[in-house]
Formats: C-alpha cells, structure tokens, sequence
C-alpha cells in the first residue's frame, strides 16, 4: 500500500483504520467513534439508534430521532493544518442510504477565543439506495472567513436532523 501523504495523511489513516475495524455501538447525542471521528447531534432531537463500522466500509449509521431538532454532524477532526500553500480541498466519498438522504459537507475551522467559522463545499452529496460516488472540492481563496491558518480543523457531514439509515462507505481529503 502507498502511505498517504500530505496534510490530510492522519485523517485518511484514521478512515482507514476505522475500514479495517469491526466497532460498532449505541448512538446518544454525543457519540465516540473512533480517534478524531465524533457524532454530535441536537440534543432536542434525543437521537439514538445504533452505528457500526463493518469490515470494508467507514460507518453504516441507523439514526433514531425521537424530538424536532435542526442538526446532525459527523466531525471528522483534522487537527492544526497549514492550508496556505493549497488552493484546493478535496473530498470523494461513496455513500448509500436506505431512502434518499442529502448531506452536507462543510470545512471548520477554530478561531482564537473558541469561535469557529464554517465553509461548505458546493455541492451537496446525495445518498441513494444505490452505492454511488460523490467529489467536490473547494476552492479556499473564495472562502474569505475561512483563515487557512487556524488553530484547528474539522470536515462536518452535516446529515439529515430526523431518523434515516446511511452508509459511507469510504470517505477522503485532499488539498492541492
């Protein structure tokens, strides 16, 4: 296998860890999954359900929503990155979903002070019955409030606020 390189190296490393494990568990509002990798919901939604992380794929999510809430984030830690030398950041990802399911990915960064300053990527990733492909990037010179030097970095898939069944089944960064 070639070792992944660039800023992006830990997080794909920690994907792929996440590919080769067998872990699995309940969901709460709060959600361990492995190192740097979180499930943080709406505590008005009063989310449960269960996850698990098969041989092969990332994570296939079963979501129960029991109260209306506005958000469901899979935060993907990146950890401090130099983003000034890229233009780009990169994603591709193969996802499937019981029903059609849209998710929205987003790059945060951490401002001084504990603030944080949201990007999202164009396009929206759409999961289908289906195992289906989705890449996009964003181009970082047009994201003005996004400071490439921030104090850390986290990929947000925001996914649906309400009970659905997805999988990801691989997920990567990449910056140019």
């Amino acid at each position: 296998m070639i070792p992944p390189l660039g800023p992006c190296a830990p997080f794909n490393q920690t994907v792929a860890r996440l590919q080769d494990s067998t872990a699995c568990g309940p969901v709460s509002g709060s959600t361990p999954l492995d190192d740097g990798l979180k499930l943080h919901a709406d505590p008005a939604l009063q989310a449960g359900g269960r996850w698990r992380s098969p041989a092969g794929r990332l994570l296939e999510l079963d979501l129960e929503t029991a109260g209306p809430g506005e958000w469901v984030g899979l935060h993907l830690d990146l950890g401090p990155l130099d983003l000034l030398p890229f233009r780009y950041a990169g994603l591709a990802c193969r996802s499937a979903a019981a029903g059609h399911e849209v998710i929205r990915p987003c790059l945060r960064a951490g401002l001084p002070g504990g603030g944080l300053s949201d990007c999202f990527f164009p396009r929206h990733l759409l999961a289908r019955a289906e195992p289906s492909d989705h890449m996009d990037t964003l181009h970082l010179p047009s994201c003005p409030h996004l400071p490439l030097d921030a104090e850390w970095f986290e990929l947000v898939l925001f996914l649906p606020p309400r009970s659905c069944r997805l999988e990801l089944h691989d997920l990567r960064l990449f910056f140019l």
